[in-house]
């Protein structure tokens, strides 16, 4: 009975770290291209003294720039400031699904961002008929 559950472990733990290097090899290298501030329009209709208290957001709209397809991306944060890996021309490691896209962070961490629009890149290297 003991060796059953030494060996259920073994195996568990050999695929929790076969699944851990799937998720890391699917990660590119793109590049920061653009941070804009993103401004939410106030849905309030009346007095705006009357307005409920809401907690403070910041927007930002992020181009990231993977191969020759400039991806923008909208990162939410209660604080007025940005993480540095979110200044232009600096190089990070994203991966894409359908509707979003991961961003691996130092550490082991990653946050998943909804594309917020798309577009083809503007550089000489992305040239038509490429």
């Amino acid at each position: 009975m003991k060796s059953i559950l030494v060996l259920l472990g073994v195996l568990s733990a050999g695929l929790l770290v076969s699944a851990q290097a799937d998720t890391k090899s699917q990660y590119q290298s793109a590049t920061v291209v653009s941070v804009d501030t993103h401004q939410t329009p106030s849905t309030y209709i009346g007095t705006p003294t009357d307005a409920p208290l809401q907690a403070e957001v910041y927007s930002y709209d992020i181009g990231i720039r993977l191969n020759c397809t400039v991806y923008t991306v909208r990162y939410d944060t209660g604080l007025d400031s940005l993480p540095s890996l979110f200044t232009p021309n600096h190089e990070i490691e994203v991966s894409l699904q359908k509707h979003s896209m991961s961003i691996a962070f130092p550490g082991e961490r990653s946050v998943k961002l909804g594309f917020a629009g798309r577009g083809r890149g503007k550089d000489t290297s992305c040239a038509a008929g490429k």
